[in-house]
């Protein structure tokens, strides 16, 4: 890809790290000017401060995407400084962990607060002023489709991004408007510190049953969101991308995490 992305406005919520941060930095590289958008105000510029040095061009926005007035001044602080948003990532989620019986109500709508409503947030804020050629891209897991040991809200969540993408695409497809979702397996952020900083020996039995025998980059998601966001994939909408090294296919995950947690000292 050269610069597929020139004249493009994107905007990428939880860009200050992680998955986020790669998406917006290959952006940039892709010629995109990019609200960098983020809770962690400090780590969002960080990260506007890296394009910026690549010689691109970016704002860093703090935002709660959980609370919906936040999400109005983040969409009207971006279209001051750039103009109407062309792409927008929904990437912005956490992640706790507890079994079912121990899931407390807080934990269980919290979740739902940054992982859904902040993606319906910026999704409903923004479409409405999208133009043919435009991209809404939603990031998932691969949790959304075998479940996930001690989260199952997470899991919840991952999947109702997949019917809100799905049902979204459709109603602006006319448009030549699309949204798809990307599910990614382990990746190696922050989020995923409860397997990768395991001791040697227990990572190493999970990357074995990972078909691509290794644990995931940023920067590999990264790449499929710079193809879904180019005029390349103009034809493919409502769909969700597997980045996951092969992981589903095999079908271990769950069980080789239940053995990990048992293992444990």
């Amino acid at each position: 890809m050269d610069k597929v992305l020139s004249g493009k406005i994107a905007l990428v919520t939880g860009a200050a790290s992680g998955i986020g941060r790669a998406i917006a930095l290959r952006f940039a590289k892709e010629d995109a000017k990019v609200s960098v958008v983020d809770i962690n105000l400090e780590g969002a510029k960080n990260v506007a401060k890296e394009i910026e040095d690549l010689g691109g061009k970016a704002i860093a926005v703090q935002c709660d995407v959980g609370d919906e007035e936040q999400v109005s001044k983040t969409v009207e602080t971006t279209k001051k400084n750039f103009g109407n948003v062309s792409i927008l990532v929904n990437n912005a989620g956490m992640v706790n962990s507890n079994l079912v019986p121990d899931l407390t109500t807080e934990q269980w709508h919290k979740l739902f607060q940054v992982n859904i409503d902040g993606m319906f947030y910026f999704s409903r804020a923004l479409v409405k002023s999208m133009q043919e050629g435009d991209r809404i891209i939603n990031i998932s897991s691969i949790n959304a489709f075998c479940g996930n040991v001690t989260a199952a809200h997470y899991a919840a969540t991952k999947a109702a991004i997949l019917g809100f993408t799905k049902t979204l695409a459709l109603e602006v497809a006319f448009r030549g408007i699309t949204v798809n979702a990307i599910a990614p397996g382990i990746i190696q952020t922050g989020m995923t510190k409860g397997i990768t900083d395991l001791p040697p020996e227990f990572v190493k039995e999970y990357v074995k049953e990972i078909p691509v025998p290794r644990i995931g980059t940023p920067e590999d998601v990264a790449t499929v969101a710079a193809f879904l966001a180019s005029p390349e994939a103009s034809y493919v909408t409502g769909q969700t991308i597997v980045v996951d090294g092969g992981l589903l296919l095999a079908n271990p995950s769950q069980q080789i995490l239940l053995k990990l947690i048992r293992m444990k000292p």
